[in-house]
């Protein structure tokens, strides 16, 4: 990651983490006493001014796409995403500052603000690009989110029905999925829902796609790695005439019949961690690897 000349961050955070705020407020002034400019989401601002007995305390508020270095995200891999939605196909970095729970996607604490804001004005962080996938179809609603940092989805409605999808794989064939769903992760989000399933932890650098069904009728349907460039057509029917479109946790009921196409979307999401950051560090410390009971 390159030094930046503007230094002006944008906040982003969930507005339910009280415990935090104080170490929220103090990473807000440490980067102002370092000489950062800071920008703050409208949303953020409404919750952070329910407390700050200074007006000058909140930091300039937006709405839109601000216009900033860099986007800092307060709170857990909920928060990263919706910062990462809002920001669209900017490519703007984003730093998260884990204050929820498993923060697979937030690398940094609100323990030591240094350690992020020297590596901002520095230029010493990691930046990682991470893939994202888009759905398109035409009985989509126009304001319903399209791309996905972890996963797209499709799931039976309410109902104890199963779903059948037809997959096609860059114009091929592939399989009928009978089973309460079918996941397609991007590389980034196989440590999410797709583990949930039984799905395998792809290394984020690889940009494949993984198919992963829920509770599939046969056994013999198993997750499945697919490159990056494929294109995936689905063809969705069952019982109730309904099914769930989720994308990346947003969802929406679908008519049945309907076709859905999912591929690599045009644009990228550039995280940052620290220069040392590793996958195996990653897995490690956020899924616990190798600790005792």
């Amino acid at each position: 990651m390159r030094s930046m000349r503007g230094k002006i961050l944008a906040l982003y955070g969930k507005s339910r983490q009280d415990e935090n705020l104080g170490g929220i407020m103090n990473f807000m002034a440490e980067a102002r006493r370092r000489g950062f400019g800071l920008l703050c989401h409208e949303k953020f601002a409404a919750y952070l001014s329910r407390f700050g007995e200074n007006p000058d305390f909140i930091p300039p508020v937006f709405s839109g796409i601000p216009e900033a270095d860099v986007a800092i995200s307060f709170g857990g891999d909920g928060t990263f995403l919706r910062t990462a939605r809002r920001l669209g196909d900017t490519e703007m970095p984003i730093a998260g500052i884990n204050t929820g729970t498993l923060g697979y996607l937030a690398h940094f604490t609100l323990d030591d603000p240094g350690v992020l804001l020297d590596g901002i004005a520095s230029g010493s962080l990691k930046m990682q690009p991470r893939r994202l996938i888009e759905v398109s179809g035409d009985d989509i609603p126009s304001d319903f989110i399209r791309c996905a940092l972890n996963e797209i989805a499709v799931q039976k409605d309410d109902s104890a029905s199963m779903i059948n999808v037809n997959v096609e794989l860059d114009g091929f064939f592939l399989a009928d999925y009978r089973a309460d769903g079918l996941i397609v992760s991007t590389a980034t989000g196989s440590t999410a829902y797709n583990l949930s399933v039984g799905g395998p932890i792809l290394q984020p650098e690889l940009g494949c796609m993984v198919l992963s069904p829920v509770a599939p009728h046969s056994l013999t349907l198993r997750p499945v790695v697919i490159a990056g460039k494929s294109e995936l057509r689905l063809h969705m029917s069952s019982r109730t005439g309904r099914y769930r479109l989720s994308v990346d946790g947003y969802s929406v009921t679908m008519k049945e019949r309907s076709n859905l196409v999912v591929k690599a979307a045009p644009y990228v999401v550039n995280l940052l961690s620290p220069h040392d950051d590793t996958f195996s560090a990653s897995l490690r410390d956020k899924l616990l690897w190798g600790k005792l009971s």
